[in-house]
């Protein structure tokens, strides 16, 4: 491919790019004139015509543009969404969402993937084709997850095999919605990846299996099958943990990693090894060749012969992006071999890229695919940059030592050049970024080739109990190896770190001072290699940068955050910091709501460090992020109501801060501090225990009486109307009173003599959209009603931030301030 041939390709990434970000509106246009300028220059320096090359690059651009806008619009609105929006009403993703679950409906699904057993549940992923409303059928699109409640039969599991068809009677609902300032679009990204809604089923009765797919699918299920059967036989006796390693590097199938297995490898940096991506597809080719080799068959020949082992491979292992991009890369390579077509691998790389938008839009959204093509530039350019480094010093040493120390060098050179190239996507995707894959990968590359080659000597031996006994302690051992490599990370915790999403400006000064630095020269190398340590600095310390030179606020504020049915508030004055709650699980959902929610939002606010962190009481919905919290703001205390000796959560919490040296103070009724100079803290409950808690009560929850000059704010946690009765006549009188209401709304608080007696203006009530314990409840709404008070609520407004001078308020929430 000519050098010419990238401005189309680049064209198409941009266009891509543009149409993700802009949506609709025209500023895409703008971006366009840097690549006509690129054109432009290559067309001079070419000599090809610069009107011509100009008008393909345009055309390509709004082709892409189009293409990408499109599919957007299709994965937004897919005919399955339309439907029930339309038979039930609140699922078009503009709305906030059904405000009940409705009655099950029976859906006709094609399998995309086989059944996923989990603890209490099978999860299955699956393209809804039709819907049963009243007596007819009707056809639709759509992706959902969905869970099978209950305990299924294995004989039962293994019939959900993928590209089968089934009929179930299902509940759906929308993905979760956090909208709060930095916290991505949950259901949105769902969305973009293929999932519409999620579902639930009952029981595994009610799925029935009504058509098998076609032969090749059912005969790629039948090897998955014999794949796990073997895996479970000869290396699970050894370690269920190498048994799902070894399943994740051969099939793809990674349900089976335990989620403390998966965030230490995210942490070590090296949990890329484990999903099949370019590295195995790249051993899987070198052993195909290798053994075409042996028999005699290479070139052309050779070449054919390995795509069709690339795509049986690929028809076997579980699909997903990074599958779908490493085959396609190695399609296109051999595919050039196969027609004798010589062509530089960094042009490959970018007609790939181009190849794989074109086909699928919207891979562009997924970080996997930045993190890909971002990976393969930098061994590339790593490759060629060490190249003559390592030659020299090969005519140094002897032949045997130079191998061992070239290899060294060349692993570590790939390994920096990729993590300086997706540090930025890392640090923006997952907030995470860490130099311990360094020297891990060092150790982890290998210890995975080794994974895949025994795991597969396991599936093809599993007949001969001695040659498969020995692959499979080979293949527990790579894997154990491994998994424990990652330990290094808890040895030295500085190298790994969590970290906010750096800003857009910010990753581009990376990009561009990293790009010069590395094809400058003389003094302009120098000083971009300055703003590059700068830019680097800025990013893994996870500086605000956008708040130097500012002075503080004597302001106090109150936030309270749209963590689903649960609740987390901020006091923010001064500079000083108190975290009430943290959140926790939402209904229906898995999401980690204190690392992937609070977090971000905290973070969006300029928060970098607390002061304090008050858990009221140790409910789920009020603990549950209260770890991740910790480890992310280190708090310099912990206050804890009435502690429930041997309730798992706290105990993790209180072994989590005497890992960090948090201390932990508890705090009764008659307590009195300050959380700056002007803002009194007053602890109204609960008093000192008189008997020892068997169980967690909302009765114990904290309440806390915050007062700023005619301001008070009442945070009531989840207390029912007798403690409210018990607190009233304490309560301050100020001119200005703002309630958190208690118990997200529910009947059992906020009784009529306590709202009549305080008379709040401004009552907030967190809660969850469509919560199954129907919060906030009428008669609640209908109390605050009678006395006037105004009622913010965080499923409909999202996050609310109510500021004040001590004399009167200011009050923004998410969605006001977002919808203008």
């Amino acid at each position: 491919m000519s050098v010419v041939g990238i401005c189309p390709a680049l064209a198409i990434v941009g266009g891509a790019l543009c149409a993700l970000v802009f949506g609709d509106g025209a500023q895409w246009l703008l971006w366009l004139l840097p690549v006509l300028l690129l054109a432009s220059v290559i067309a001079w320096h070419y000599d090809v015509s610069r009107v011509t090359l100009a008008c393909i690059t345009l055309g390509f651009w709004v082709s892409s543009v189009v293409l990408t806008s499109t599919a957007i619009d299709r994965a937004m609105h897919p005919s399955l969404r339309q439907l029930l929006d339309r038979a039930i009403g609140g699922f078009d993703i503009a709305t906030l969402g059904p405000e009940r679950d409705h009655e099950p409906i029976l859906v006709r699904a094609v399998l995309v993937e086989d059944a996923s057993p989990r603890e209490g549940y099978v999860s299955l992923r699956l393209e809804a084709i039709a819907l049963r409303l009243g007596e007819s059928w009707h056809h639709v699109e759509g992706g959902v997850i969905v869970s099978v409640g209950g305990v299924a039969p294995r004989d039962r599991v293994l019939e959900w095999r993928a590209q089968r068809t089934i009929e179930a009677p299902m509940v759906f609902r929308r993905p979760a919605r956090f909208l709060n300032d930095g916290v991505p679009d949950f259901e949105e990204a769902a969305a973009r990846d293929g999932t519409a809604l999620f579902g639930s089923i009952k029981s595994a009765f009610l799925v029935q299996v009504v058509s098998r797919a076609g032969p090749i699918d059912e005969l790629a299920a039948d090897v998955r099958a014999h794949v796990r059967t073997a895996l479970a036989t000869w290396v699970g006796p050894h370690s269920a943990v190498s048994e799902a390693i070894a399943a994740a590097v051969l099939i793809g199938d990674r349900t089976g990693v335990p989620d403390d297995t998966r965030d230490a490898l995210q942490a070590a940096g090296t949990y890329h090894v484990i999903a099949i991506s370019g590295g195995n597809i790249a051993i899987l080719a070198a052993g195909a060749c290798g053994l075409l080799a042996l028999v005699g068959v290479r070139g052309r020949v050779g070449a054919f012969l390995t795509i069709v082992v690339i795509i049986a491979f690929a028809t076997v292992v579980t699909a997903g992006p990074s599958v779908w991009r490493a085959t396609l890369m190695a399609l296109a390579y051999f595919a050039a071999r196969v027609i004798d077509q010589r062509t530089p691998v960094w042009q490959a790389t970018t007609a790939a890229a181009a190849i794989i938008l074109v086909l699928k839009p919207l891979d562009l959204d997924d970080p996997g695919f930045l993190m890909t093509f971002g990976a393969t530039t930098a061994l590339i350019e790593g490759a060629r940059r060490g190249a003559g480094l390592l030659a020299g010093l090969q005519n140094k040493t002897r032949p045997t030592a130079a191998l061992i120390v070239s290899w060294i060098i060349a692993t570590m050179i790939a390994s920096l050049a990729v993590e300086a190239v997706l540090l930025p996507v890392s640090a923006s995707a997952f907030s995470r970024v860490t130099i311990a894959g360094l020297v891990l990968n060092l150790l982890a590359v290998p210890a995975m080739a080794v994974v895949q080659i025994a795991a597969m000597a396991v599936t093809l031996v599993s007949d001969h109990p001695l040659l498969a006994y020995g692959a499979g302690w080979m293949t527990h051992v790579a894997a154990s190896a491994l998994v424990s490599s990652a330990d290094l990370v808890k040895a030295a915790p500085w190298m790994a770190a969590r970290v906010p999403p750096p800003s857009l400006w910010l990753v581009l000064v990376y990009y561009g001072a990293l790009l010069v630095t590395v094809a400058g020269r003389g003094c302009l190398r120098i000083a971009t290699a300055g703003l590059y340590v700068v830019a680097l600095v800025a990013i893994v310390s996870g500086a605000d940068v956008t708040r130097l030179g500012r002075g503080i606020e004597s302001s106090l504020t109150l936030t309270v955050f749209d963590v689903g049915q649960a609740e987390s508030l901020l006091l923010e004055t001064g500079g000083h910091t108190l975290l009430v709650d943290t959140g926790g699980v939402p209904f229906g959902g898995g999401i980690d709501v204190g690392r992937r929610v609070l977090a971000p939002a905290l973070w969006a606010r300029g928060i970098r460090s607390l002061d304090a962190l008050l858990v009221s009481h140790g409910d789920p919905d009020h603990l549950g992020g209260a770890v991740a919290i910790a480890d992310d703001f280190r708090p310099r205390q912990i206050w804890e109501g009435i502690r429930v000796p041997q309730h798992l959560p706290t105990e993790e919490l209180i072994h989590d801060a005497a890992r960090l040296r948090i201390p932990i103070a508890p705090l009764r009724a008659g307590e009195t501090m300050r959380l700056a100079d002007d803002v009194q803290l007053r602890v109204l409950h609960p008093p000192p225990p008189e008997w020892e808690r068997r169980r967690v009560r909302n009765d114990d929850s904290v309440v806390l009486e915050v007062v700023y000059g005619d301001v008070t704010m009442l945070l009531t946690g989840d207390i029912s109307a007798e403690i409210e009765r018990a607190i009233l006549p304490q309560l301050t009188r100020s001119r200005i009173r703002v309630l958190k209401v208690a118990h997200h709304g529910s009947r059992t608080s906020s009784s009529s003599a306590f709202l009549e007696g305080w008379r709040p203006q401004i009552a907030v009530i967190s809660c969850g959209r469509g919560n199954r314990f129907g919060h906030p409840t009428p008669e609640v709404l209908r109390r605050l009603e009678a006395i006037g008070a105004t009622v913010l609520r965080t499923d409909r407004d999202g996050q609310i931030t109510i500021r004040t001078d001590g004399r009167s308020l200011r009050i923004a929430t998410y969605r006001r301030t977002n919808d203008e």
